[in-house]
């Protein structure tokens, strides 16, 4: 406000000293009216200006910071200028998992810290440091970087990207799915326990998850024991477990899970997106 104050003032005076030179008869009272306010106008535009020096003098310019995802790495950049010998700029880097708010809006809430500094500046009162960071294991799809001199600042990703504050997302790669299948043996019919995961599978276009199981005898063809057509959650994530009686027809039995194939064979061929496990079905006790 003392800003726009000083630039009002100076507006108004120069106004009133046009006035009283162009308008006003030379020598009238209201010439010296005029003359008069624009003096009050042009001090008022000095006083204005001295109170919004004085209220920028202690001011700091914020640090900038930017994140440039490179696959399974994120390189933070922290730039900062004008800074006192004191000064320190403090940062912060962190996975934000998704939330709501008192309201039920969507936001985000900072969760496992992944990096933390201190950085003065150098004889110019300027810094710049570029770091690294490789991204640990699991859903880490958002991170939020902070950089700030001073006292800690209000937490800003809800607010969206502000200088020396910024939210991105991690697109990660989709894992190959995890099949684990094993006997249940405390039954007294052989029955298979199986357990499907896979992560960062893409919602668009939809991706499903085909999981068949094969009984196989000697000298008979493959015969199919179960099949399922398994859809992602919101998040792009499997984590099924499924039961399967097998019986004792079959001396063999073979699990397949695959994304990329709807009609998968077992076993089946090499594929990044397509898992397969083959058991002996457990003798009779």
């Amino acid at each position: 406000m003392p800003t726009f104050g000083a630039f009002g003032s100076a507006v108004l005076a120069v106004f009133l000293g046009g006035v009283a030179a162009f308008v006003l008869r030379a020598g009238s009272s209201a010439e010296r009216h005029a003359l008069y306010g624009g003096l009050a106008a042009l001090a008022a535009s000095l006083g204005f200006g001295v109170i919004a020096g004085v209220g920028t003098w202690n001011d700091r310019t914020q640090p900038s910071i930017t994140v440039t995802p490179r696959g399974a790495t994120v390189t933070v950049g922290i730039r900062g200028s004008g800074l006192r010998a004191s000064d320190h700029i403090v940062v912060e880097v962190e996975q934000l998992v998704r939330g709501a708010d008192d309201r039920g809006q969507p936001t985000w809430v900072p969760a496992q810290p992944l990096y933390g500094a201190s950085l003065g500046p150098n004889a110019s009162g300027d810094v710049a440091q570029t770091v690294d960071l490789t991204l640990p294991p699991g859903d880490f799809d958002d991170l939020g970087a902070r950089a700030w001199v001073g006292d800690e600042p209000a937490r800003c990703y809800t607010r969206g990207n502000t200088t020396g504050c910024v939210r991105v997302h991690i697109p990660r790669p989709a894992e190959r799915p995890q099949l684990a299948v094993d006997w249940e043996t405390f039954v007294r019919v052989p029955r298979l326990g199986i357990r499907l995961r896979a992560k960062n599978l893409p919602a668009r276009p939809a991706r499903s998850m085909t999981l068949r199981v094969y009984g196989i005898a000697a000298g008979q063809p493959q015969r199919t024991l179960a099949e399922w057509s398994l859809a992602p959650d919101a998040g792009g994530v499997f984590d099924r477990r499924l039961s399967v009686v097998v019986g004792r027809t079959f001396t063999d039995v073979c699990v397949v899970a695959s994304v990329a194939r709807r009609d998968p064979t077992c076993p089946a061929a090499a594929d990044a997106e397509t898992v397969w496990s083959r058991l002996a079905v457990p003798p009779a006790q």
